[in-house]
């Protein structure tokens, strides 16, 4: 209990700048968060390799199997990978939280192009620095991808486990669940039930034991040693800069679209 508590005093100004970040303002629309997703979904699917990079380090994944120490944390990440790589959709379909996004994109109107291109890429081999000279991709965006490999490649669970526990949010849900109603109520015949479906679910899921248990798989990782608890909050910290960031770059580039807009008008 002790460390969480210095772990939040640490991250706070961090924290605080997310919770306040300018963003949050300029998503007014539909369109606004169309464009939020377009650069978003980078860090919903980067997510999956955190968590799988748990899964290598804290499951039994290799053959011959061999048990590992900790059946808690086994079950802890094997019941996180059931529910984000295999859960059901709105129409009851099993689909990852990353496919589930992309349909709520298409339904909403935002380009999944140049997703489904970087995925592509990824399956032919190609690293990251080739990706983005062949897709021109936003400098922020592949810095914070950057960052997420960085430390699954470190094959450090509790560094893994800093990333995957502290380095991602929630994206708001209220906020967008009013924009999308405010959407609908303009035209009867829109429906973005695909987009409100994704945030429920993830209100559902977050809700529950994955935050507590989140911190007692990094306090079982680190045990007593001082020197791991350091490298947690570091990691926790350079994870919430490049978040920052990244929401630096959506929050201007929805400024200079508005810009452009008033520029042809």
């Amino acid at each position: 209990m002790e460390q969480k508590h210095w772990i939040e005093r640490e991250l706070q100004p961090y924290t605080d700048q997310l919770k306040n970040h300018p963003l949050y303002d300029r998503l007014n629309s539909i369109e606004d968060i169309k464009l939020f997703m377009e650069h978003h979904v980078y860090a919903v699917w980067d997510f999956m390799s955190l968590l799988k990079g748990l899964q290598v380090e804290l499951t039994g994944t290799t053959i011959p199997w061999t048990p590992k120490y900790n059946p808690s944390l086994t079950r802890f990440i094997n019941e996180i990978v059931l529910e984000e790589e295999s859960d059901v959709d709105e129409d009851g379909n099993y689909m990852s939280h990353f496919e589930m996004y992309l349909d709520a994109m298409d339904q909403v109107g935002a380009s999944t192009l140049k997703i489904s291109q970087f995925i592509e890429f990824v399956r032919s081999g190609n690293n990251l620095a080739e990706i983005q000279e062949k897709l021109k991709m936003n400098d922020a965006v592949v810095r914070f991808l950057r960052f997420t490999f960085d430390v699954i490649e470190s094959g450090k669970p509790h560094l893994i486990a800093s990333a995957f526990t502290f380095g991602r949010e929630d994206l708001i849900p209220d906020m967008f669940f009013e924009i999308v109603k405010a959407a609908e109520e303009k035209d009867e015949a829109a429906s973005y039930s695909k987009l409100t479906y994704y945030l429920k679910r993830h209100i559902e899921l977050d809700g529950g034991d994955h935050g507590p248990l989140a911190l007692k798989m990094i306090a079982e990782l680190c045990g007593d040693e001082e020197q791991k608890w350091n490298e947690v909050v570091e990691i926790a910290k350079d994870a919430l800069r490049v978040r920052i960031a990244l929401w630096d770059a959506i929050a201007d580039k929805i400024s200079k679209n508005y810009e452009e807009l008033a520029e042809v008008v």
